[in-house]
């Protein structure tokens, strides 16, 4: 019953767009990048509308840095991990993450996660790991952020 629940959950955010996003305030966060040396962005920061999340309200998590290089489209691969547990990838296009294309060497802020915490989310840790790859295959980023319930 918990899995379908979290399954539920995960594939709310395949429903949320671009179009949805919300402004996000200065709200800090802790985050780990996970990308290699050869990223395409250089993280600077990752901000949310509130921390921690709470359930029944939306939560919108950006990353700002700065590219390092122009890409002309990519892939996004969105993972969350529930006290251990890898639920479904979420998968789709860059711009679903709000980038317009093609991007240039300079400022970008990319939306990683809009969605509303269900209320019926178990208590438990959570882990969302949101990965990009360019045309070539070049990682542009990777962050993890977490949280508890």
């Amino acid at each position: 019953m918990s899995f379908l629940t979290i399954l539920v959950f995960a594939l709310t955010f395949t429903t949320t767009t671009a179009q949805n996003i919300q402004k996000v305030s200065d709200v800090s966060i802790s985050w780990v990048n996970c990308t290699t040396w050869t990223d395409q962005l250089s993280i600077e920061k990752v901000e949310a509308n509130l921390w921690p999340p709470k359930r029944n309200q939306l939560l919108t998590v950006t990353v700002s840095g700065q590219a390092k290089e122009s890409f002309i489209y990519g892939d996004y691969n969105k993972t969350i991990v529930y006290r251990g547990y890898s639920l479904p990838s979420i998968t789709g296009p860059l711009n679903d993450l709000g980038i317009t294309l093609p991007a240039y060497p300079g400022p970008l802020k990319v939306t990683i996660f809009n969605s509303t915490i269900p209320e019926v989310a178990p208590a438990g840790a959570y882990d969302v790991y949101v990965n990009a790859h360019e045309q070539d295959h070049a990682e542009i980023f990777c962050v993890k952020i977490g949280w508890e319930f």
